[in-house]
């Protein structure tokens, strides 16, 4: 015990002496390790915990023989963990986004409560008075730093929401509430990431660092609707990873407010009858509905929620669950059966676009209590839907873009008697079916979407399938939409899509090479999309091997030759962070030589570079292949001179098509020199440049 006590002082000397370092210093220097201050929040837990503790100690001191030994151990843990804490919090405060004021405070409480801590370890004295000021001082630490994460109104308790009707304004009682839930956390008066606040009216007209979040009536272009609907793993989904997500009916609440003019002081009547019908539900029927079953443990919410199905509660102290699905690429039907934990509290299940058959809606017909199931875009069809008739209480339905034809849907409506709403849109269902159903069934809504009469919508973009864009011998690139009967229109050649130039596709393109894709989605009765723009790389020929023939530098030596043709596109570099995905080159040229099992022949060599002007990565000045048969009598084939830039710019991989003449050969050799002058506009005028590449692609 001596001498883990002796090693733990040590620990703690040096923790204190590396933060006091920090303090004084911290503004003349650029600190190391991005992203390291992330830890903070996980690890401030600990202190808290061993604090607690500790105080809890002296409540059975007289009960305990080892009292002494027992809280001299806390307390060293507690100190140590404390230091930890006000490090990695400084750490975390230089990645910006902190109202200062703010910051200081909860900066300073979090320093108080590591010196108190460590004072008391100097002290040696078990002390009362240490264990209550020690933890008043975590009181305060916590409650700042709260403030930040949650807004100063974090301790208010209870739903404010008023009753909604036609008179209420919509931004007020609608619309602000579902960002104060879901956005203010992170974008309020002491926090205040992408200098973006949302705690007002004022800060959200203004806007952040990229502009105002929204463009009255263009939610297509509005940054806000934009960063909602981008897919949960991408950098810029809002809210972030991790965070309380937004749920589908307030996404489309928000889209269509924005859609709808973005007014800050109309009401809810002066609305349109689509926005209004998705309020009612919304906003009255799910936050007052009473249940007569318990709450979820705590434990079986932890259990059911994973990085891609959220489960969250329908309202404040309402024992009702919701699910909701995404990315579809990671799921996996039998995490259906996970959610049977929750089984009686799951009233809702979002499944839109997940890769589900009709077998899987045997899973979900479990859910007895489900009221709102969205099925939109599967592949489900009349068969699954089956399945479906037992649930009794489901209000809401939605099976837009799905196989389900009127003999499905009439058999399923006949056994569902508390349903209310249905959406229909783009399926087999024709609109003469439609007008019978409804006819039918005169207390369910159906909705088919929105059909334009006189004005012509335009369609939304086309939907990449692709999960790499460097592409193996026989994959073609792939696209989908979300709607049905979509032509796709695409070019090669940088000019836009139309239907005079373009060649038309119904879901895929053969690639030969390295092609810079521009697409576009057309519908009948529809105006054209606006066109992705898409770097595909294609390989025709895989060597058995390539081997780097010249020293990198230490910096970016990615994994040699190797990596040349592994197939994984180059990412962009973290400050301070070691970059293993590019071949970086300074003082040396590129030079290195694919072997084939046997003599193959090619058309051509793709060279997969990085520019990068503004942090001096040029272009190489030129290309060289070399073939044959024997490695060591080489002969030269094809010689290329990339163009050189003539301005500053950021991050743009690049790549080049180097043609060879249909060439035969088992052994392929590619030089790439670099640029051994910077031009005059950038800061290093005169100096070598950098040359970064990523992969060798033989077609």
């Amino acid at each position: 015990m001596e001498r883990i006590e002796k090693i733990g002082n040590i620990i703690l000397w040096a923790l204190q002496a590396f933060l006091v370092f920090l303090l004084i210093f911290q503004s003349r220097i650029e600190l190391p390790f991005a992203g390291i201050g992330h830890l903070h929040p996980l690890i401030l837990h600990l202190p808290i915990g061993f604090g607690v503790l500790l105080l809890g100690l002296f409540a059975i001191k007289k009960q305990l023989a080892s009292f002494d030994v027992l809280a001299d151990f806390l307390l060293l843990l507690t100190a140590i963990f404390s230091s930890l804490t006000a490090i990695f919090g400084l750490f975390l405060s230089k990645e910006g986004g902190y109202e200062a004021a703010a910051l200081d405070w909860h900066q300073w409480s979090g320093v108080a409560v590591s010196f108190v801590y460590f004072s008391w370890v100097l002290l040696r004295r078990n002390l009362i008075f240490g264990a209550v000021l020690g933890f008043i001082a975590l009181v305060i630490a916590g409650h700042t730093g709260a403030s930040i994460t949650h807004g100063e109104d974090y301790l208010k308790f209870g739903s404010q929401q008023s009753e909604i009707s036609a008179e209420s304004v919509v931004f007020e009682d609608i619309v602000q509430p579902i960002l104060k839930a879901k956005c203010e956390s992170c974008h309020n008066d002491q926090k205040t990431k992408g200098a973006l606040k949302m705690n007002s009216i004022a800060g959200l007209l203004k806007g952040g660092k990229h502009g105002p979040i929204w463009k009255a009536g263009d939610a297509l272009n509005s940054h806000l609707i934009q960063r909602i609907k981008l897919p949960m793993n991408a950098k810029e989904h809002m809210p972030p990873l991790g965070k309380v997500q937004l749920t589908p009916d307030e996404i489309t609440i928000l889209t269509l407010w924005v859609k709808e003019g973005a007014s800050v002081d109309r009401k809810l009547g002066e609305f349109s009858k689509e926005f209004q019908g998705l309020i009612k539900p919304t906003q009255l029927s799910e936050t007052t509905k009473s249940y007569d079953f318990s709450e979820a443990s705590e434990s079986d919410l932890k259990a059911v929620n994973t990085p891609y199905c959220t489960v969250y509660p329908v309202a404040y102290d309402s024992p009702a669950l919701l699910a909701d699905f995404f990315v579809a690429g990671k799921f996996d039907p039998k995490t259906l059966e996970n959610l049977s934990q929750v089984q009686e509290q799951l009233v809702g299940l979002q499944l839109s676009k997940m890769p589900i058959q009709d077998a899987d809606l045997k899973k979900v017909a479990k859910f007895t209590n489900l009221e709102k199931l969205n099925l939109n875009f599967t592949a489900v069809g009349d068969a699954g839907l089956s399945s479906l008739a037992g649930l009794s209480h489901l209000e809401k339905l939605s099976i837009s873009g799905t196989k389900v034809t009127r003999a499905g849907l009439a058999k399923l409506l006949s056994n569902l008697s508390a349903l209310k709403e249905i959406h229909v849109w783009n399926t087999g269902i024709s609109a003469g079916e439609m007008s019978a159903f409804r006819k039918q069934f005169p207390k369910i809504h159906f909705d088919e979407g929105y059909i334009p009469k006189d004005e012509k919508l335009q369609i939304n973009p086309p939907i990449l399938v692709n999960e790499n864009l460097i592409l193996r011998p026989g994959e073609k690139l792939n696209f989908k939409h979300t709607l049905r009967d979509v032509l796709f229109r695409y070019t090669v050649n940088d000019s836009l899509p139309d239907s005079l130039s373009s060649l038309q596709t119904r879901a895929s393109i053969d690639i030969k090479n390295f092609t810079n894709v521009r697409i576009i989605a057309t519908k009948n009765g529809w105006l054209a999309s606006n066109p992705i723009d898409v770097r595909v790389y294609k390989s025709q020929y895989i060597p058995s091997r390539i081997d780097l023939l010249s020293k990198t530098d230490p910096k970016y030596p990615a994994a040699g030759g190797a990596s040349l043709m592994d197939f994984i596109p180059g990412a962009r570099e973290v400050k301070g962070v070691s970059n293993f995905t590019w071949l970086g080159f300074k003082e040396t040229d590129f030079d290195a030589v694919a072997t084939f099992a046997k003599p193959t022949q090619i058309q051509g060599v793709t060279f997969s570079y990085l520019e990068k002007t503004d942090s001096d990565v040029f272009p190489p000045t030129s290309i060289e292949v070399w073939a044959g048969d024997d490695a060591a009598k080489l002969r030269l084939v094809s010689r290329f001179k990339p163009e050189q830039p003539k301005e500053k710019n950021g991050y743009s991989p690049k790549g080049i098509n180097i043609p060879v003449k249909g060439v035969t050969a088992k052994y392929y050799r590619v030089k790439a020199t670099r640029l051994r002058s910077l031009p005059a506009f950038v800061d290093n005028k005169g100096k070598g440049a950098w040359l970064r590449v990523d992969e060798l692609l033989f077609y």
